[in-house]
């Protein structure tokens, strides 16, 4: 007897039209459900830890108070059954190259066909990693302005991404208000430890005042 697979699915966009048509589109087909629909990578979260049934994730990149990086290392890190394709309208190349080699199973356009959609999903759950050829068509003026903006976000986040998670422990910490002193016996540390993660951080980012880095970090989800 053959196998028949059933693919759950999460969507995640902050586009309510763009929810509402794959959303459609999986309800209309065979073997295809809609497990829980997001906006931002917190509720993403809690949807995938809630329900062990989801199976395959689709996610945008541009979401609100979301380190897209990050949110992406967990879930592969944390639930590596689940099949991860990127549903994105940004196609610059170094963009798609960073996110493909966190180790996501498809990036594919928002210009996608439907079938080129359905085929997708059957192809990761049968082990493959791509780019959707969707990806690579020719961009419209406004599409190409779209992607220099998110291109001057990319290393941003790479940064982000790459900080030790005692640096995002420190981050935390600033921005609830506690001092280095604080800081320091919280996380059994001394204090010239802290003070000197403090200084890494600011240099990375380039940023003067732990205002700046409590603003900058809250801009992206961090804290």
């Amino acid at each position: 007897m053959i196998k028949t697979n059933i693919y759950n699915i999460a969507i995640t966009d902050n586009n309510p039209i763009v929810i509402q048509g794959l959303a459609t589109l999986f309800k209309e087909t065979q073997n295809y459900r809609v497990s829980g629909v997001c906006n931002n990578g917190n509720a993403l979260r809690e949807l995938v830890n809630d329900d062990k049934s989801i199976n395959t994730i689709f996610i945008d990149l541009k979401l609100p108070k979301t380190n897209i990086y990050r949110l992406l290392k967990d879930l592969i890190v944390l639930h590596s059954d689940i099949r991860i394709i990127v549903f994105s309208g940004y196609t610059l190349p170094k963009l798609v190259q960073d996110i493909m080699e966190l180790g996501i199973h498809a990036y594919i356009s928002k210009k996608s066909t439907l079938p080129q959609i359905l085929d997708t999903v059957e192809r990761v759950h049968n082990g493959e990693h791509f780019i959707g050829s969707s990806v690579y068509q020719k961009e419209s003026k406004n599409e190409i302005e779209d992607n220099n903006f998110i291109l001057d976000e990319v290393d941003t986040f790479v940064k982000f991404a790459e900080l030790t998670v005692r640096e995002l422990d420190v981050i935390i910490l600033l921005s609830r208000g506690y001092t280095n002193k604080e800081i320091a016996s919280k996380l059994i540390l001394s204090k010239y430890t802290i003070e000197t993660h403090r200084k890494n951080i600011m240099k990375k980012f380039k940023l003067k005042t732990t205002g700046q880095l409590i603003y900058y970090a809250a801009q992206r989800g961090i804290v």
